[in-house]
């Protein structure tokens, strides 16, 4: 049975393979082993042709075959082997004739529905595979994605989507090819939002391509998807453990105020990359708005006990060690950050303007000039402004005044060259000279200020001292007046030059000047100080009953601006409590004395002018006594002494 099978199989198909081998009469007449010349491939492709043709005008009226299983498993083999040898024109004929053998089988009728769409035959192909879909057998993904390419090709959007999401539930989603085939289709009908999905399964199968990840990515900002948008750089962190993609979700969970998760994600950080110090900073700088506390805690944790230490770290310990009187810390990690951060002009200018500043309050005059000088340099010189009030308060005043003299002289003689006044860049010139220009005279003004105070200060009962104070202090006023003209909006100008005028017993003028700094909605200056100021004047000078009650009115609101912002100012303690003795109150003023607790104050000869006085209204006299004579050690010549001892 089996060889009178094989017999009728074989006369079956002889009429195809005698058309074959007619084809291909050049290669039966090679020799064994050659390789087909071209005149045989040509015969071979035209043949082949011919038949396709054939196939085209028969395809619409589908012509009932017999099955022939023999026929079509012999076209079978012979198909897989001329691909094998690489002739596909001849293989495809093979399979053509397997799938007239078999018009039954599915996988035949999609293999003849593929040849045709390689051919650019797609109308017919997706004829032939509509056909092919409707046959018995189990659908594989590669047959639902050939249906949906030939349905995109056909322009039929919907039928296409059916079958792409099909095929890809037939492979379970792991087909990258299919995949990508998919988004492209959705592309170019912008469904952004099936993308964004069809993105999410195929960027794994890629390791997160950099040009695909960038795709997804603006297509979550643009839908305004940012928790998405977080959880895309986290899935790419965990798939490439690249760290640039961790930064980024940390700024993301920031944005979103997320902080627990940014904490999470912090506190496992253990390298000295860049990106860690990123992610440590950023942090910090967010929980800095929240409590200063928490900020600082944190940022000691990770440079001490994590040992993530960088220069950047460093320099933002080492200001929160100084803000929190740890100066010796400080002092090491300012010095360590100035001399190691890299291509960071302004932090190292900024930690040497912090070590500056430390040296003057460890009474060092000279360390605090020599790193404002380090700063100016890092700075290429364009810190001459902050290095000249350095001089000023190392009480190097001549120092100060004649590098103030040479760069005033400087900016005043600059002017715009001929012909390009009018450009945009000169215009921000001339701005930027404008600026200096202000800037050098405002700080000349307060260095005046700061060394007609040392002067007076020295001995306020001595006529002399007093007469040229007040000359220095007529020089800054000059400056003041000269600033307003030039800025009228500037109020900080505006208060130095009122307090300089209190100073110099110009006490309306000055007031007047306060009262329209006050009258200004949301003032760019720190209004509380102007409050206290104001209010300790009218207080000290006690003029009239109603100047008394508003003094003692504005401290007190003062006062309240800071309350809840940490411990109230202990020089607004002062001048309530001067408030209070002033009212004849010396109980409720010694009370609020003893709130001040700053070593500052002990210097501080106005505090003991104050408490000396509420001592001795009080009748106790031992203390008045020795309040006395801590006011005599730091002012000889008060007038508060002489009347006191005179009376001894």
């Amino acid at each position: 049975m089996r060889i009178r099978a094989f017999v009728l199989s074989f006369a079956a198909a002889a009429s195809f393979f005698t058309m074959s081998l007619s084809l291909s009469a050049c290669a039966s007449s090679a020799k064994k082993g050659e390789a087909l010349t071209a005149a045989d491939s040509a015969a071979i492709a035209m043949a082949v042709n011919a038949k396709l043709d054939s196939m085209k005008a028969a395809a619409a009226e589908e012509p009932a075959l017999s099955q022939n299983i023999d026929a079509a498993h012999e076209s079978f083999i012979r198909a897989q082997e001329m691909e094998l040898r690489g002739e596909k024109p001849l293989a495809n004929v093979f399979w053509q004739h397997a799938a007239e053998s078999d018009p039954n089988s599915r996988f035949l009728a999609f293999k003849l529905a593929e040849i045709m769409m390689a051919q650019g035959a797609d109308s017919l192909a997706l004829v032939q595979a509509q056909r092919a879909q409707k046959l018995k057998g189990r659908a594989t993904a590669s047959q639902l994605g050939l249906l949906a390419h030939l349905y995109v090709k056909d322009g039929r959007a919907d039928s296409a989507r059916k079958y792409f999401n099909a095929a890809l539930d037939t492979s379970r989603y792991q087909d990258m090819t299919l995949l990508y085939d998919y988004s492209l289709f959705l592309e170019a009908i912008q469904d952004s939002k099936e993308l964004v999905r069809v993105y999410d399964l195929l960027l794994p199968q890629v390791n997160y391509m950099p040009t695909l990840f960038q795709r997804q990515l603006k297509l979550l900002l643009d839908q305004g998807k940012d928790s998405a948008v977080v959880e895309l750089f986290e899935k790419g962190h965990e798939a490439t453990g690249d760290k640039k993609m961790l930064l980024q979700m940390v700024q993301g969970l920031v944005f979103q105020k997320r902080l627990k998760e940014v904490q999470a994600v912090v506190d496992t950080l253990t390298e000295s990359t860049q990106e860690d110090e990123s992610m440590i900073v950023l942090l910090m700088s967010t929980l800095a708005e929240i409590n200063r506390d928490s900020a600082y805690a944190m940022l000691k944790k990770k440079y001490y006990v994590d040992q993530v230490r960088t220069p950047i770290l460093a320099n933002f310990l080492g200001h929160y060690s100084n803000m929190y009187g740890d100066l010796d810390s400080a002092k090491v990690l300012l010095k360590y950050a100035a001399e190691n951060m890299v291509d960071q002009r302004v932090y190292v200018t900024n930690a040497y303007h912090a070590l500056s500043a430390i040296a003057f309050k460890e009474n060092k005059p000279k360390e605090a000039v020599r790193y404002a000088e380090k700063a100016d340099s890092v700075a290429l010189g364009g810190d001459k402004a902050l290095l000249a009030m350095t001089y000023g308060t190392a009480k190097l005043y001549s120092k100060a005044y004649k590098m103030l003299d040479s760069l005033i002289a400087v900016w005043d003689k600059w002017a715009p060259m001929e012909g390009i006044a009018d450009s945009a860049s000169m215009k921000r010139m001339v701005a930027d000279v404008e600026r200096n220009r202000r800037q050098f005279r405002s700080v000349y003004a307060r260095i005046l200020c700061v060394e007609a105070q040392e002067i007076w200060q020295k001995d306020i009962g001595d006529s002399a001292r007093i007469k040229k104070s007040i000359a220095l202090r007529e020089r800054a006023n000059e400056f003041y007046k000269d600033l307003a003209v030039r800025d009228s909006l500037d109020l900080g100008v505006r208060v130095l030059m009122a307090m300089n005028l209190e100073r110099m017993d110009r006490y309306d003028e000055a007031f007047a000047i306060f009262e329209h700094v006050l009258g200004v909605v949301n003032p760019p200056i720190d209004v509380a100080e102007v409050l206290n100021y104001y209010g300790y004047t009218l207080i000290d000078l006690n003029r009239t009953p109603k100047e008394l009650d508003k003094g003692i009115a504005l401290v007190d609101k003062a006062l309240l601006m800071t309350e809840g912002k940490g411990e109230p100012s202990e020089a607004y303690l002062d001048s309530r409590a001067w408030g209070f003795y002033r009212k004849g109150l010396y109980n409720e003023a010694l009370t609020v004395m003893k709130l001040i607790k700053s070593p500052h104050f002990d210097e501080d000869y106005v505090y003991w002018e104050h408490m000396a006085a509420i001592q001795e209204a009080l009748g106790m006299k031992n203390e008045a006594d020795a309040s006395y004579k801590k006011l005599k050690k730091l002012q000889p010549k008060h007038p508060a002494v002489k009347k006191y001892f005179k009376k001894k």
